[in-house]
């Protein structure tokens, strides 16, 4: 009898713990998820914030303008880079203003072509989860482009260039061939992330999201204030409504829908604030 008691008294011991481990996993996974994704955003603000104690952001554009004075020609800062033979240093991790300089300067390029050509690719997973900027050659050796919140819903998450699925076990990702996310008229940077994936919560709670809640992208040099305009639940083939809208300053929001599955999509489109 004793034998038997203490076999049914540790089957009812490894039954508790195991209960426990699988109610506990959850919130301590996402716990430790945030925490770590709170991690890289602190980290991405401290490495930007040494970037204005590299190079005096005023002095360099001067320079640029004097020269294409100067020139009477479109002087860059790609060509002030080249000319003067800046290289970032990736083993101090610190960014160099100029390379940042370069890095909005080709942006801006990239969002004015997709304007021009169209956006075809978006209808291509290979296409858009290609990184359309390599991230540490511009001195963001953490490959976190800026981060996104909604402080409605309690979110803050890192972002990532290129939807692929290594990118979006860490946060938010930004598709290729949407505008990159740095605002201006006739551009929309869209932005997917998980929702329902065990242990950590992304997009979990865009679906609570309401016309007017603010939505901010911070990026390198500012940050962007953006207002909820509407939401929609969408086909995956839909991705046509994730296209620029001629002179509206947008942002795309995709997750999975319903909750757990993946028919559908639910998306938040979110427009510029005039600050």
């Amino acid at each position: 009898m004793k034998k038997r008691y203490k076999a049914a008294l540790a089957i009812g011991v490894i039954l508790i713990i195991t209960g426990l481990g699988i109610f506990l996993y959850s919130p301590i996974s996402n716990y430790l998820n945030n925490k770590n994704m709170q991690n890289s955003i602190n980290d991405y603000e401290n490495a930007v914030s040494q970037m204005y104690n590299d190079t005096d952001t005023e002095e360099l554009k001067k320079q640029i303008e004097k020269i294409s004075s100067e020139r009477s020609t479109d002087y860059t800062v790609s060509d002030y880079i080249e000319e003067n033979n800046i290289k970032p240093d990736p083993n101090k991790k610190e960014i160099n203003w100029a390379y940042i300089s370069l890095l909005r300067e080709q942006m801006e390029e990239y969002n004015a072509q997709l304007l021009e050509h169209g956006q075809y690719e978006l209808n291509d997973p290979f296409a858009y989860e290609q990184p359309s900027f390599d991230l540490a050659s511009y001195s963001l050796y953490d490959n976190v482009f800026g981060h996104i919140s909604a402080p409605a819903i309690d979110m803050d998450l890192p972002i990532y260039l290129g939807a692929n699925q290594y990118n979006m076990n860490f946060g938010a990702v930004q598709l290729s061939y949407s505008s990159m996310p740095i605002g201006g008229k006739s551009t929309n940077a869209v932005f997917a992330a998980h929702r329902g994936y065990i242990g950590k919560i992304f997009f979990d709670n865009i679906v609570f999201l309401e016309e007017g809640d603010d939505v901010y992208i911070t990026n390198p040099w500012e940050e962007l204030h953006y207002k909820v305009a509407y939401t929609e639940i969408i086909s995956p083939y839909d991705i046509e409504k994730c296209y620029i809208q001629k002179d509206r300053d947008l942002i795309t929001l995709l997750t999975c829908h319903p909750y757990g599955y993946s028919e559908q999509r639910y998306m938040v489109v979110c427009e510029r604030v005039e600050e």
